[in-house]
């Protein structure tokens, strides 16, 4: 078996995807969409950390003629002009992985003013068309929150991935908690999922489910800080995510007894 979470398995699920027939789709085609294809994978990237690493998985993306999605969060490590119009000119998608509620701390009216702010600094950039909240698992705000009060759509988007798209037809996989599978470090990264999910911890058994058809509609969410291009970088994504793991567990923990 390969070691896995590495540039080169992301090579061959991207590779696998391509033989098994399946069309690959940005998030905001697959909204705007009204015929669909009898196969097809929508390719997310959540940027919370290494944009560098985003940025060859778009190059690998390309070369394979894929056009994906990028959801880039608000912070200076990760928001690089450069880094984002190289990957925009390959023809993927930017879009914006808001977090405003948890900064804001809850304040509802603070946050909607930043996420028009942040949304409009992104456009600066590239036309931003769908959004995608990040987890922000260490504050007690979920920042889809914010639309309980407050309406994306005015804003002049088609969606937000984890509201907009049709989870009775979409199978929604994520590498959050370093699994595919459904597992207990996933706080938030969640949707209200109708399919049956397939039981895949590793990227060779959904590899394997792909080349098996085992889904037609699947949208596959990761985030490029955890596939790593050598064996250094791979032990230290190894380590932080066991560090955000046991995090995880001690939030989950003090939450389940207040």
């Amino acid at each position: 078996m390969s070691r896995d979470f590495t540039l080169g398995m992301y090579r061959q699920l991207c590779e696998a995807i391509v033989a098994a027939g399946y069309q690959v789709w940005p998030i905001m085609r697959y909204m705007a969409a009204r015929d669909m294809p009898d196969l097809v994978v929508l390719l997310r990237h959540d940027i919370d950390r290494c944009p560098g690493n985003a940025l060859w998985m778009a190059r690998l993306e390309h070369e394979l003629g894929l056009r994906t999605t990028y959801y880039v969060r608000m912070t200076p490590s990760v928001f690089r002009p450069k880094v984002l119009k190289e990957v925009a000119a390959m023809g993927h998608e930017i879009g914006y992985h808001y977090e405003t509620l948890a900064k804001a701390r809850g304040n509802v009216q603070q946050a909607i003013t930043l996420f028009e702010q942040e949304l409009a600094r992104l456009r600066e950039i590239y036309d931003i068309q769908t959004i995608s909240m990040h987890g922000s698992p260490l504050s007690p705000y979920d920042n889809r929150d914010l639309w309980r009060q407050y309406d994306f759509r005015q804003f002049g988007l088609l969606g937000e991935a984890y509201l907009s798209l049709d989870y009775k037809r979409l199978v929604y996989l994520t590498d959050t908690g370093r699994s595919w599978a459904k597992n207990h470090y996933n706080l938030r990264d969640k949707v209200a999922q109708e399919c049956p999910i397939p039981d895949l911890k590793t990227t060779d058994d959904l590899i394997s489910a792909i080349h098996n058809h085992r889904f037609t509609h699947v949208c596959i969410s990761t985030h490029p800080e955890r596939w790593a291009q050598s064996i250094g970088e791979w032990i230290i994504s190894v380590a932080v995510d066991l560090a955000v793991n046991l995090a995880k567990m001690a939030i989950q923990y003090s939450r389940g007894r207040r």
